[in-house]
């Protein structure tokens, strides 16, 4: 396998962002709903560990992109706590949360990158926003494009290329920066099964230097290749397999 530019990502103190927590994540019989509507998620209770990798799986509908917007604190939640890197959420101040979510690596469906500027520059965001040397973030992020298959493309703008493109620079921008937490929601979703692969082998290189990774899917094949563990959503439990249910479900109003 050739070796991702990852390991060597976050060196530099200029790029770095802080790790090392006791405890990642805690949720503490946590409900979230949309509006007015019924709880989406009911009385879920988990913790990640530091370093930690799991695959989120379930049906479509299950809550799995509802449960990742509440880890990236897109989402609050109706009832129950959540801590993140051993603060309750609830109660960090609306200054402090661009600084958390620097902390975390999201890698969204629909890519959510900016149109107008390249494919290098949309990578770049993160180092730039945490204050790195313009030379050195060039070369991290000429490498990584060039590790996702994307050299060709560094100055090319979003709209010219193919989904699956578009994916990897999502990808790309969302590991630049070697977070604590890393959040990908169908990351394989729009690219073939080598470039797949070579994207989990990108998030476990990530993971082996110590970022936390959360991979929701759909891809059978893939959790079947990579032996980590799952936490499943389904009927609004949390199972994590192999094992029993993570918390057990809560109807409103009991």
């Amino acid at each position: 396998m050739v070796r991702s530019p990852c390991s060597r990502l976050g060196r530099a103190g200029e790029i770095a962002i802080g790790k090392g927590q006791a405890r990642l994540v805690r949720f503490e019989d946590v409900a979230a709903r949309y509006g007015q509507g019924p709880d989406v998620l009911t009385g879920l209770s988990f913790e990640l560990a530091p370093g930690s990798f799991h695959f989120l799986t379930g049906p479509s509908g299950a809550g799995k992109s509802t449960l990742l917007r509440l880890l990236y604190l897109a989402l609050k939640p109706v009832g129950g706590t959540i801590h993140l890197f051993d603060r309750d959420v609830a109660t960090i101040a609306r200054s402090e949360l661009p600084a958390i979510r620097r902390r975390i690596g999201v890698v969204f469906q629909d890519f959510r990158l900016i149109s107008h500027l390249s494919a290098l520059d949309n990578v770049a965001l993160p180092l730039r926003v945490a204050g790195a040397r313009e030379a050195q973030v060039h070369d991290h992020v000429a490498e990584l494009l060039s590790w996702v298959g994307l050299a060709d493309h560094l100055e090319d703008l979003p709209p010219t290329l193919s989904g699956g493109q578009q994916q990897r620079i999502a990808i790309a921008r969302a590991v630049i920066g070697r977070p604590s937490l890393l959040l990908a929601d169908e990351p394989t979703g729009n690219v073939d099964d080598r470039i797949a692969l070579r994207l989990m082998y990108l998030f476990e290189e990530l993971n082996k230097v110590g970022t936390t990774v959360v991979i929701a899917t759909h891809n059978d094949a893939l959790v079947a290749r990579f032996p980590h563990p799952q936490l499943h959503l389904e009927d609004g439990r949390l199972y994590r397999i192999p094992g029993r249910p993570l918390a057990k479900r809560v109807r409103a109003g009991e």
